[in-house]
């Protein structure tokens, strides 16, 4: 066989000698394969199952709390450990799911206080669903469904303050970054469960929205999956946004890098956010590496903003930040619509450090 490596002919040879293949595989069953080998397989199962083992054993010793925190510590650590995020979100949900009535805000409340800290499992997926519809049956379904509206910005951008103006429409349902978290490459289950709320939410609503950074990436999908969706989008001044999330961002933290960069640990919040090359002079200046990464990222998500907008502009409204307590503003939102949204002022999250999880009580 001209032209073929030696590795090659050594292959067809065996593939010719049918008994030279048995021989060789039973000689490497009788012997255990590689010993490296099977040292190596050994610790990586042991790497992979040692949190839900250890936590198991505290549960086993009755120690719940131990058992979630260690858990959720490491998840946090690994924040892209999807299987770890289920095991937790599992464990709070069966340690504490009998202390409320089904089809009660109370527990629909409870799952997503389980989902803020964990990611959604199968079975505390169907439990959600099957709590927010035995919920809503008391009310009078709709004839058309209500309308899906997602809020859009960098973040520190005033997205909270647009889920309390979209609150404001009678009988409408708005939060503020519902959990789960969608992340910056979002993933079928994350997915599957907001398409899921969307519509049951829709069958007895008017307008159902959700305001958060991460429906950018999900714009498309949820598109597709509401035929009738649209999308209100928030434009923030870039420098003043970086200094806002430079003011309530801890030192310790920064989305925007990838995980095992030797500088910043990882984040629960990290696959939320797209990751960029380090900077130079990075590991002399992080302050000043990370904001000019804050920069970049907010820069590049209000392009996107503003390509959308003009792309789809009867399914996409951008508005600026600055502009939101505007009647002008308000007005062309009431329009957008096609609902009449209120007009007091609203100034929500303005100089703290944190994000409240909705607009208002309606945490569900």
């Amino acid at each position: 066989m001209h032209g073929t490596s030696n590795e090659t002919r050594r292959d067809v040879a065996l593939a010719t000698q049918p008994n030279a293949i048995s021989e060789r595989g039973r000689s490497v069953r009788q012997n255990g394969g590689n010993p490296l080998r099977r040292a190596g397989k050994f610790l990586l199962h042991f790497y992979c199952e040692f949190p839900a083992k250890a936590a198991g054993a505290l549960q086993w010793l009755g120690l719940h709390g131990a058992a979630e925190t260690l858990l959720w510590r490491i998840y946090c650590a690994n924040p892209y450990d999807c299987s770890l995020g289920e095991h937790l979100a599992n464990m709070i949900y069966d340690r504490d799911e009998r202390s409320f009535a089904a089809g009660t805000v109370e527990r629909g409340r409870f799952i997503m206080k389980t989902l803020e800290r964990s990611y959604p499992s199968a079975r505390v997926t169907a439990a959600y669903r099957h709590n927010l519809e035995e919920l809503l049956k008391r009310r009078k379904r709709r004839e058309r469904p209500g309308q899906v509206v997602l809020g859009l910005g960098a973040g520190r951008c005033g997205s909270t303050t647009l889920a309390a103006i979209l609150h404001s429409i009678d009988g409408a349902v708005s939060t503020h970054e519902n959990p789960p978290e969608i992340y910056w490459q979002p993933l079928p289950a994350q997915m599957q469960f907001h398409i899921s709320r969307f519509r049951i939410f829709s069958q007895y609503c008017p307008l159902v929205a959700d305001c958060a950074h991460w429906w950018i990436n999900a714009l498309d999908t949820m598109f597709d999956a509401f035929p009738a969706s649209k999308a209100i989008a928030l434009h923030r001044d870039t420098d003043d946004c970086v200094r806002s999330w430079m003011r309530v961002s801890p030192p310790d933290v920064n989305h925007w890098v990838a995980p095992y960069n030797g500088i910043w640990p990882a984040d629960r919040w990290d696959p939320l956010y797209p990751h960029y090359e380090l900077p130079a002079g990075a590991r002399r200046d992080p302050r000043r590496a990370k904001e000019e990464l804050a920069y970049r990222y907010v820069t590049k998500y209000n392009e996107r903003l503003e390509t959308l907008a003009a792309r789809m502009p009867e399914r996409v409204l951008l508005l600026r930040t600055e502009d939101l307590d505007l009647p002008a503003t308000r007005l062309r939102i009431s329009e957008f619509l096609d609902m009449p949204v209120g007009m007091s002022a609203l100034r929500l999250n303005v100089n703290v450090d944190s994000d409240s999880a909705s607009a208002d009580e309606l945490y569900f």
